[in-house]
Parts: C-alpha cells; structure tokens; sequence
C-alpha cells in the first residue's frame, strides 16, 4: 500500500488553494513544477478551478477514488476529510494539520478515531502533523515546505525519512550542499499509522537509493526498523540515523512536539549497532559522510593514509588521527625508495606524506605519489589535504588524480580544503571534500567502521514481552535460577537453623558470606545484612534474623557461602524491555555501578567476540588486562557468562522481568568467573 504513497498513479489535494504559498497551494505547485504526471485532482468548494486545474467540491465528486490524498485542512474538517477519503477507497492520506496526538489526551483521541477509520477501509495513514512527501524521480513532490521553492529539487541516490518535517528539510537542504541529489524526502510527523520504519521499508525497495537517513523522537516499531535494517543490508544501503530525544528535556520536548513516547537511549544504542545502523548526534552528522556513502565503495579495512603540500596539515593529521585511534597505514621501505624518486629531497616520505610547496610548480606530485601508495597495498582510506591552493596549481588535475587512484585502487577517499574554489573540482567529481581535516578524517573513519559494522553477520531481532506484575526471588532460588541456566555461582547453602549455618561454615573452613535470605529485602548491604567472616556464625544468624523480622521482612534463612578469592568485580544484568526485547548488561561492578555508569548494554543473542569487545570499551577496560605487573583477567569466562544469561532471557521470553548479578568476580586469565550475587524478578 505504501507504494501508492510514493509513486501513486493519482493524488487529491482536499483543502486546495489557487495561493501557491499557503498550505493546501504548495503541493499543487510542486506537483506540476516537478513534472508529476498522474492525474491531480482539487478539492475546494469554493472554486471551479485551483492553479489551472479543474477542481472539485468534495472527495465522492471526484472521477476516481485516488490512490493518494493530500488532507491540507484542519480540525474537523480534516476527520471528515479522512472518513471521506476512507469511504472512496482512497489507499494512502496524509494527513498534514497539527493539533492531535501532540497537544494531550482529547487530541490523541481524535488521533486515535482517524486511525480507526483508515484500518476500517484498509487506508493507511501518514501524519497527522505532518509536512507531506516527496519523490524526486517521479515528481510526486506532496510537501507544503518551501525549502523546495528555495532550493531546487535535484534526484540523486539519498533518501530522507523523517518524523520532524522542519528536520527533514534541514537533512535536505545540507545534502544538497554537498553536491548531491536527493530522490525521497518523507515526514511522519505523529506517526498515528505510518512510522519512520514503515516508509524505510518502502524507499528502500527503489534501486535508486545507495544512502537512508532517517531522524526519529521515538521508535514505535522496532520489530519493523530491524526488518528494514535487514533489508537494507541485504541491498548494500547504509542506514544512517538520528534518535533524538537522548535526555529527560529532550524526551519531554519529544512528547509535546509528535507525542513520542520515551526509550532508554543507551538500549537505542545497542539496537542500532545490532542492526548495522549508524547513529548520528545532530543533522550535520548524520549527513557529513554522504558522498563516501554515496560512492558505493566501502572500505574493507580503516588504515589512512594522508597525503598533503603543507608539513602543519600533516602534523596535525597525525595528532588527530592518534586521538581517535585511527591507525595510520605503514609505508613500506620499497614504496619510500620509489618515492623519493619522484618527490624532492626535503619530503617526509613517512605518513603523513609531504610532498612541500614544491606542488606550486609540479602538480603531477600527488599524482605521482597516490600510485605507489595504492601499490603498497597498506591502506584502504586516503585523505588529501590541501590547506591552500589557487593560481599556479593545477586544482582540476588533482582532483582528477585523486579519483584515478580511487577508482584504480578501491580506496575510501576525501579532500579536506578549506577554500571552497578548491572544494569545488572534487566535488564535481563525486568526491567527498570538507573544509577541515578533523571532519575528513572522521567522515573517512565512519565509513570505514560502518561498513565493518554491515559485514557482521545478520541479526534476529528479539521479541519484547510486556510485563505486568512481578515479584523478587529470594537470593537462593535466584543463584539457582543461574545454575540452571549454566553461569558458574559462588558455592552455598541456604541455612534454616543456627546449626546448618555453624556445619556449613566449618564445611568452608570458616571463610564464609552470611547474608539474611528474603525476597522483600532484595538490597540487603543497605541494611547491614552481610558478613564477612563473622567469628560465631550462629551469633550472626540470630542478628540477621531479629534485623528482618525488625524490618516486618518474610524470613527464608541465611545464605552461607564460601568467601571467592580475590578477583575483580565485574557486573551482569538483564531486563525485558517492553519495546526491544531482552537486554544484557556487562559493566563495572561493585557498589558504584550506578553512579559511574561504566557499563554497555547487547541485545541478544551475541557471540563472546562481541562481548569481550565491549568490555574494552568501558573505563575500566586497562584493568581487565593487568596492569604495573597484575595479572590479566579471564574476560573470555565472563563473557561466556553474558551469552549464556543472553540466551537465557531469550528462554524465558518475559518469564523474567529483570535480574541483577553483581558482582560477579572474575579471576586471573585461565581461572573463571563466578557469580557470588544475584538478584532476579519474575514476572507473577
């Protein structure tokens, strides 16, 4: 259905105007501007003719039910509107008055009546609240924005889908200052049908799309974006995106703008990089990349190489290059013996490669030196670096040179000059230009792990159960949930009496962990409610219980368990998220977890690979490694550890609703881990 909206065979604009400036104008204008060659159909009462064309006094009046309708009126004329548009057989109405969902719950239940009234007749909705669409190759431009009045529309292989209309005309308008042509350009303001995932899914399905960016407040259906994600690696199209809404404010902000409703954003975060989708902070971001996209050449590796006339460019490439620990590719001694052959005798033949001033008079250096670096077979990203240039040198012939070497050599490459006369011949040539050299060289590094991050393999995206009720296990019946489950635990025993605990002690040699055993204590540190090595564990176990029975606490005994040897705590969690499924936690561990917030979140299922990498990405990660003489930590078991509890959550599919195992304490490389703590509630 959704390809009505895109490519419909004819549009109704309800609410037309003969003003090409007002609302119900703009989409007429556009239409006929961009060359649309569908049948147009106004509707106004109020006039016989609309820009030229005929027009009609209501929806029933029109020849044909259209297969896309324009609904540019607002308040109850826009629900009339949509109950006639349903009733003729319409397939697709956007809707674009404001005044819904996001000003309150009386909007949202009008909202939700337009809903009701489109899935009746099989119509789907796009909006309300919305800007309209656009398609560049069909001229089926069905927008009120002026950006396309100011700038001229131009297809090319980017395509926009966007929540925010304003957002996406700004998408819009710096990919075209990048030179580059744009095909789709969608918003779906409130989202009370159609999402952002939905026209993903269809834009994608046009071979002329090689870039996706999308800007979303909130993902309403994330089983869908994940199958577009899919989609779009299966095609070699990139997903670029930008989640807004990250803080408290901006989720508030969210919701008053397209009613969104709030997600964590660090399990944002673990969705898009399960499914190969890049994600962008801010518009400028998200676009910066789009000519490497654009070219169709990812890079198979992300070692650079930076080539510039100017020796400061070099040094700072090399400075900045290190801070984002971006490997610069090594220059072998034959491809230094060649170019010392061709460069003059003060050149750094080291990289970055200065080839000196001496550019001015030989502009066949870069030329000369790009070969013997594509030969050399180092690298897979290449920057040239051009702080200045004008008359007396040969731009055109760089330019030239750089896509040569390009197209010879199967390299990811980029021009950083900050003249924009220079810029220019690059750009004319589809290849990525900057004005700085920090910009390149992240633009380059995106490209380059983006394109690691697609060749992972595909991922099935986890169910989300919702949860209603819960109850906390007791910490025995949650350290044998573990074990169950195959995650190694502290060895125990729940001790009922004072003498099972005294036996059990002894049994440990008295190197023992007592704690109170309750499911309504389920913090019990913060109650003084475990000892270490308590002298007369008898003693203890009366205190534990009086302080339990004092906190009006159910009373299931005490927990005695044998004191791990000294290890570093590391934590592991679990929750089901009503909107993405399970997710698991690996992070710092220990009492601060909270408060430092050294952790990453994986949905699963995941391999130990992708575990152990994210270990290395937390503060803590140089500790786990052994540092001033320490022993290393056995990363690989507790890694096995998250996978198992990965897999787990997915058994148990929402019969766990959360579960915390901290610490677990992870011992020198080669000994293990062990879970000495954990806490797990279960769905009633």
């Amino acid at each position: 259905m959704l390809q009505a909206a895109l490519a419909p065979r004819s549009v109704a604009v309800i609410g037309a105007s003969d003003n090409p400036h007002k609302v119900g104008g703009r989409p007429i204008l556009y239409l006929q501007r961009y060359g649309y060659r569908g049948a147009v159909y106004p509707v106004n009462p109020g006039r016989a003719t609309v820009q030229g064309l005929r027009a009609f006094a209501c929806v029933e009046d029109l020849p044909e039910a259209p297969e896309l309708a324009i609904v540019a009126v607002a308040g109850d004329e826009a629900v009339r509107a949509v109950e006639a548009c349903a009733a003729r057989g319409v397939k697709v109405a956007v809707v674009m008055a404001s005044g819904f969902g996001e000003t309150g719950p009386e909007g949202l239940r009008v909202q939700e009546s337009l809903v009701e009234t489109a899935k009746r007749s099989g119509m789907r909705l796009i909006g309300p609240n919305c800007q309209g669409l656009a398609n560049f190759a069909t001229g089926m431009v069905a927008n009120f924005s002026t950006i396309f009045h100011e700038i001229e529309g131009r297809d090319g292989p980017v395509a926009i889908v966007s929540q925010s209309g304003a957002n996406s005309q700004a998408i819009y308008t710096l990919v075209m200052r990048k030179g580059l042509g744009v095909r789709h350009v969608h918003a779906t303001g409130n989202e009370a049908d159609v999402t952002v995932a939905d026209l993903a899914e269809a834009v994608l399905e046009d071979s002329g799309v090689r870039l996706l960016l999308l800007y979303m407040e909130a993902i309403k259906d994330p089983q869908r974006l994940a199958a577009a994600a899919e989609s779009a690696r299966q095609r070699g199209i990139p997903i670029v995106a930008l989640k807004a809404g990250r803080t408290a404010r901006g989720q508030k902000a969210a919701s008053s703008h397209t009613g969104a409703l709030a997600a964590e954003d660090r399990v944002v975060d673990a969705f898009f990089e399960r499914h190969a989708i890049w994600r962008a902070a801010d518009p400028h971001e998200l676009v910066s990349a789009a000519a490497l996209y654009a070219s169709g050449r990812p890079p198979r590796g992300r070692r650079l190489v930076v080539v510039s006339n100017s020796g400061a460019s070099c040094v700072m490439a090399a400075d900045y290059s290190e801070q984002r620990g971006i490997p610069l590719a090594q220059i072998s001694s034959q491809a230094k013996g060649k170019m010392k052959e061709v460069l003059p005798g003060f050149a750094a033949l080291e990289n970055p490669i200065d080839v000196t001033g001496a550019l001015l008079s030989n502009s066949a250096l870069f030329g000369a030196v790009l070969p013997i670096v594509g030969d050399d077979a180092q690298s897979e990203l290449a920057m040239l670096a051009i702080p200045v240039a004008g008359t007396g040198y040969d731009v055109a012939r760089f330019a030239k040179d750089l896509s040569l070497f390009a197209d010879r050599y199967g390299h990811a490459v980029a021009v950083a000059a900050p003249q924009e006369s220079v810029r220019a011949p690059f750009e004319r040539l589809g290849i990525a230009a900057f004005e700085r050299e920090r910009e390149a060289i992240d633009a380059l590094a995106q490209f380059a792990d983006h394109a690691a991050l697609l060749r992972r393999p595909a991922a099935q995206p986890a169910k989300a159960v919702r949860i209603g009720a819960t109850r906390f296990l007791n910490e025995a019946d949650s350290l044998a949930l573990l074990e169950k489950a195959g995650l190694p635990v502290i060895e125990h025993a729940l001790c009922r009496t004072e003498d099972e605990a005294m036996r059990t002690a002894a049994r440990f040699d008295g190197k023992v962990v007592l704690k109170a055993c309750s499911p309504e204590v389920p913090h019990k540190s913060d109650h003084g409610l475990v000892s270490l090595n308590p002298a007369d564990p008898a003693a203890e176990f009366r205190r534990q219980h009086d302080k339990v029975a004092s906190l009006q606490a159910k009373f299931e005994g005490v927990i005695v368990a044998r004191l791990a040897p000294r290890g570093r705590e590391l934590a592991l969690g679990a929750r089901m998220d009503p909107q993405f499924g399970p997710v698991v936690l690996v992070g710092d561990g220990g009492i601060y977890l909270e408060a430092l917030k050294d952790f990453r979140l994986l949905l699963p299922p995941f391999s130990t690979e992708v575990v152990i990498r994210k270990l290395g990405e937390l503060r803590v990660a140089p500790l786990l490694s052994g540092l001033r003489g320490q022993p290393g930590r056995d990363v690989a078991a507790f890694a096995t550890m998250a996978v198992r509890l990965g897999e787990a959550m997915l058994q148990w599919n929402g019969a766990v609703a959360s579960l915390d195992i901290n610490p677990v304490i992870v011992f020198e490389t080669g000994a293990g881990a062990v879970a000495v703590d954990a806490l797990v509630e279960c769905r009633l």
